[in-house]
């Protein structure tokens, strides 16, 4: 087979999972959609269904067990599911997270052992950071892990664990010791795969959220739980960090899918409802608001479409990505909002998924790292280039 042909058939084999991803969300999701935000319920119930679809697998290699797709395929996978249901592509984004972190820094044995099931959706994964007092702040974690004989106990308990209710093993993030018992003032972090059999590992139970409330999420308590050195990803904080640079990618593609669907609400909206015996759509006020909107997502959909091809290119794509999730989380907001101003008082109710979408779009200036923060990562970033200009 020639190069030509062989990429033919794998752009013919993306185009298929797109499809077959499409004819998923339609079918088995939407009609669900309403009644799993409702109920604050992680749809497990389609877990088969995805594993049959190869959507826990779609950007990792063939070895073990992936597709082997571009990662730009993998967001517009998670683009499509979150046009139904933010909270289940976020499922996807953090277990992806997950595998990132095992793949770029885990041991082989370790890859051979977790990667497989993971990547056929045979087990599901957490990535587990955020601690009460530390969020955004991944150095200001008080959880730890202390070498005891040939094992490592953890203690402490992280806040705000997606996939908590329904994974089978957690990528938790630790401090070797107490930061007042370290010679550093910069504390260095430790990542432990952990097993839901852990013993004194408790999962709590599922936190009420404004939004993306099919995505479970709970907190979770490790009270001296015991961790084989086998089970200690190297890495330490650049590790911890690659994690979340993956799960910003996957947020500004959950961001656009939200966006795309309110988007296409608005002008379906604005074409069907009349007004004196003409749609709202010939109002320039409305015309202006469409216009606005589209130029927002089509900027958007680039950022985040070379954030993929930088990845995809094996370079460091962490300023890129954390620039995509910071102007998707201003385009989704944007688009909810005048979806919503558009549709007047029928947006504003429950029975319109625009109020759906709203909700869920107010995760993206907050979940892996707060646009707070995330800007003064790329500020700084910016000026220590600036100034490295200057020097030479």
């Amino acid at each position: 087979m020639s190069t030509e042909a062989y990429h033919n058939q794998v752009n013919d084999l993306e185009a298929q999972m797109i499809s077959n991803t499409i004819e998923f969300v339609q079918k088995s999701l939407a009609p669900i959609a309403k009644a799993i935000d409702e109920d604050n319920h992680c749809p497990v119930e389609l877990f088969e269904a995805m594993r049959k679809l190869g959507l826990f697998g779609v950007a990792y290699p063939t070895q073990y067990g992936g597709s082997g797709f571009k990662v730009s395929t993998a967001m517009r996978v998670i683009s499509e599911i979150a046009k139904e249901s933010a909270g289940l592509s976020l499922l996807l984004i953090v277990h992806w997270m997950a595998i990132d972190v095992i793949l770029k820094y885990g041991t082989q044995m370790q890859k051979d052992q977790y990667l497989t099931p993971l990547i056929q959706g045979d087990k599901i994964a957490a990535y587990s950071i955020s601690e009460a007092t530390a969020g955004s702040d991944a150095m200001g974690l008080k959880m730890t892990a202390e070498k005891q004989d040939d094992l490592w106990v953890l203690n402490g308990a992280k806040y705000f664990v997606t996939n908590g209710a329904v994974a089978d093993l957690f990528v938790v993030t630790c401090m070797e010791k107490p930061l007042t018992e370290m010679k550093s003032s910069r504390p260095q972090h430790q990542l432990f795969i952990v097993s839901k059999e852990t013993e004194g590992l408790k999962v709590t139970e599922k936190l009420d959220k404004m939004g993306c409330r099919s995505s479970s999420t709970t907190n979770l308590i490790l009270n001296k739980a015991t961790v084989r050195p086998e089970d200690v990803i190297e890495g330490g904080t650049r590790a911890a960090l690659y994690g979340l640079v993956g799960g910003r990618l996957g947020m500004a593609a959950m961001g656009i899918g939200i966006a795309e669907a309110a988007f296409e609400a608005a002008v379906n909206y604005a074409n069907d409802r009349k007004v004196q015996d003409k749609p709202i759509a010939t109002l320039y006020a409305i015309q202006e608001k469409i216009a606005d909107m589209h130029i927002l997502l089509q900027g958007s959909k680039a950022l985040l479409e070379q954030s993929c091809v930088k990845r995809e290119l094996g370079q460091d794509y962490a300023i890129e990505a954390s620039v995509a999730k910071v102007a998707v989380g201003k385009t989704v907001q944007k688009i909810c909002y005048e979806a919503v101003q558009i549709m007047g008082g029928h947006g504003y109710l429950k029975t319109n998924p625009v109020e759906r979408y709203s909700r869920d779009a107010r995760l993206m200036d907050i979940g892996v790292g707060t646009s707070e923060v995330i800007k003064m990562v790329i500020g700084n970033y910016i000026l220590k280039k600036g100034k490295r200009a200057e020097d030479k």
